[in-house]
């Protein structure tokens, strides 16, 4: 028997022993709004909610490594030179075609058939606006067009899902990183003329995307910026108060027209990179942390920096992966016992190993990169087109995806935690298999991803 039918089988036996999976009704009907108390995420109804789900990479704003382009730099690049040969509007026509096959209504479905309830939704300023200087597409009657985002929260409302907004790159870029738009060229904490101009912006975008989804419920929350400084590689610790007063002055202007929803803090990588609650007095916040960690101790450390953080507010894991020697056994079995809400990184993702890889509920490696600087324009449409829809014929539903179905009912793989927490259980013959599997995949994936870093300057 091949490994790929051992793990199938695996999961199906997993799913026999463990019916933990909540079902969501197809019906259209409206999601009570969430709120926090104390360290939990609340409904309307008096409910806890533990939000576990995936993110819809790839779709606001791509990343050369899992998305059909090919620029470490990243797209802001690739959207400027498509810009000069073709125009911003087919530019911008390209780009919502992209989006309009990447992720369609049967990914939604996915998402919910698997037991989940959330997703992550990344977005790029360069959806909505036509420059850096805050100038909005807009629609005939010359209200500004949200209608793809739209759209996204009416599948969300049809297949019972939460919606999370990630606003994942921002104008002035918040990190140094490819993912933001552009690697090296953060400027958004600049104390410069330019850096407080940016800062206005962003500021704007955020009032006015509040100001339409003011009493939506079915939007758990607003992101407000992903991975505001990265890991700080390249700047120093002057920018971090910048940070925090930047965070107040998007939660005071959003909370001035939409009192209601939660804001979303990222902290990143540990709770002491952002302001406490009580700093600044924000209340109704979640704060979000990525664990891209390489150990299961280093894992259980910061699970428990969480914990002790003492912030009177929930934590939810935005994104994860099991670098090096950690496992997805043991981060979701540790997540789910310490009620934290969690979403994978990335739902779907096209590329070397992409129909087989754990970092994907749904992969590819048979997807046609563009070339931008020679395609015509009818080749970059045609690929951008339904080659890219998840049925299209091209992707296929990975392993990882089932493996996730049974964490996402809350289920907590005991002899997981022991034998992979490092305490004297061995475990089963089949948990030992599986996890191997995923350790070997994890390092392949984390030497290429270091690989590709090194390429634009990111590990130096």
């Amino acid at each position: 028997m091949n490994r790929k039918r051992f793990v199938s089988l695996l999961f199906v036996l997993v799913f026999a022993v463990c019916s933990v999976l909540p079902a969501f009704a197809v019906d259209g009907a409206a999601l009570p709004m969430l709120h926090t108390e104390g360290k939990r995420i609340m409904d309307a109804n008096g409910e806890e909610i533990l939000l576990r789900g995936t993110n819809f990479g790839g779709w606001g704003i791509m990343e050369d490594w899992f998305c059909p382009y090919t620029n470490p730099a990243g797209l802001d690049p690739v959207y400027k030179t498509l810009e000069s040969r073709f125009g911003s509007e087919a530019t911008r026509e390209l780009f919502k075609t992209y989006r309009s096959n990447w992720i369609t209504e049967i990914d939604y479905q996915n998402v919910a058939d698997l037991g989940m309830n959330v997703i992550r939704l990344p977005i790029w300023y360069r959806n909505f606006q036509s420059d850096d200087n805050g100038t909005w597409y807009r629609k005939a009657d010359g209200s500004i067009d949200f209608s793809e985002l739209d759209t996204a929260v009416s599948l969300c409302k049809k297949y019972g899902l939460y919606l999370i907004i990630d606003l994942h790159g921002l104008p002035g870029y918040q990190n140094d990183y490819d993912h933001c738009g552009q690697s090296k060229s953060m400027s958004l904490f600049d104390d410069t003329e330019q850096g407080a101009r940016y800062r206005e912006v962003v500021i704007d975008f955020w009032v006015e995307l509040a100001k339409h989804y003011a009493g939506e419920s079915t939007i758990a929350m607003y992101d407000l910026m992903n991975e505001p400084l990265g890991t700080n590689i390249t700047r120093d610790g002057s920018f971090q108060q910048t940070f925090w007063d930047l965070s107040n002055d998007i939660y005071e202007a959003v909370r001035a027209v939409d009192p209601d929803h939660i804001i979303c803090m990222e902290a990143i990588w540990d709770p002491s990179a952002i302001a406490s609650p009580d700093v600044y007095g924000w209340e109704n916040i979640v704060y979000q942390e990525h664990l891209y960690d390489v150990t299961n101790p280093t894992i259980l450390r910061k699970v428990n920096e969480i914990k002790n953080a003492n912030y009177n507010a929930p934590f939810y894991i935005g994104e994860f992966y099991p670098r090096g020697l950690t496992t997805f056994g043991y981060l979701l079995s540790i997540f789910n016992q310490n009620d934290l809400s969690w979403t994978t990184w990335t739902y779907k993702g096209a590329g070397p190993d992409a129909d087989a890889s754990p970092w994907f509920l749904y992969g590819s490696s048979d997807i046609e990169k563009i070339d931008y600087e020679n395609d015509s324009y009818e080749t970059l449409m045609q690929k951008f087109g339904e080659v890219l829809r998840t049925d299209g014929g091209k992707f296929q539903k990975n392993n990882f995806a089932d493996y996730c179905a049974v964490f996402a009912g809350g289920f907590i793989d005991e002899p997981c935690l022991k034998t992979f927490g490092l305490i004297n259980t061995a475990g089963t013959r089949a948990q030992r298999s599986a996890m191997r599997s995923e350790k070997l995949l994890a390092i392949k994936t984390t030497i290429l991803d270091w690989i590709r870093k090194l390429r634009t300057g990111d590990l130096l």
